[in-house]
């Protein structure tokens, strides 16, 4: 299971950071994304990149990563997994030691990252609450509204909303729109709001582009 690091990236939303990007197979099969929208399959330089990741092409083992994670200067921000998520064990589960083992290599730095993997899942809830413990900030992101203000499983929430959630007036609780989408001049490396893990809101992504319309369905509950 490669990961590729890209030293500067060159998506404009992101910012210019590092950024990784793990292969295929670390994505857990429970994401309603997978086959139904995922953001990072339909655009086609990133889906290309991550073609080549996959194939180990490109990337490098985690040990690779964690040699990357340990040069970055101190107080760096960067985002792990522009597509991709965490490794999985033998069981189809967090792979907590490698969690903790970039954890590590991240002291005294600000990486933050999404996953799909269920929360509600022993193994998977330690290992996320011990990376946010240790400063990795791990954003457990939810497929709707109304699953994000239900989760009980305290840590960093984001979810996906309607393309139209931000019009209607049926937004509820401490979700909130990513910065970015409404202000060119933002950026995650500006922002730095999901790298935030004691955070009380909820960071609302809205669906877009042309997995739009399966994303739209699966964000409507």
């Amino acid at each position: 299971m490669n990961i590729a690091y890209t030293h500067r990236s060159s998506n404009v939303k992101v910012g210019k950071i590092p950024v990784t990007t793990s292969s295929k197979a670390t994505c857990p099969t429970e994401c309603p994304m997978l086959a139904n929208g995922c953001y990072a399959s339909a655009g086609f330089h990133t889906n290309m990149h991550w073609d080549k990741v996959t194939s180990g092409e490109r990337g490098t083992p985690m040990a690779g990563l964690v040699e990357h994670i340990n040069k970055l200067p101190k107080g760096q921000l960067w985002r792990h997994n522009v597509a991709g998520d965490l490794i999985p064990d033998h069981m189809g589960q967090i792979d907590s030691n490698a969690l903790a083992e970039l954890t590590r290599a991240n002291k005294g730095k600000r990486g933050f990252t999404y996953t799909h993997y269920d929360p509600s899942n022993p193994i998977n809830r330690n290992a996320i609450a011990e990376a946010n413990r240790g400063g990795f900030t791990v954003n457990v992101s939810h497929n709707s509204p109304q699953e994000a203000l239900a989760a009980n499983h305290g840590q960093p929430r984001v979810t996906i909303v309607p393309s139209d959630y931000w019009t209607t007036g049926d937004t509820v609780g401490p979700i909130v729109r990513c910065p970015a989408e409404t202000r060119d001049e933002v950026t995650c490396k500006t922002c730095k709001l999901c790298s935030v893990s004691t955070r009380k809101v909820i960071v609302g992504f809205t669906v877009h582009g042309t997995q739009s319309k399966k994303a739209d369905i699966i964000a409507r509950g």
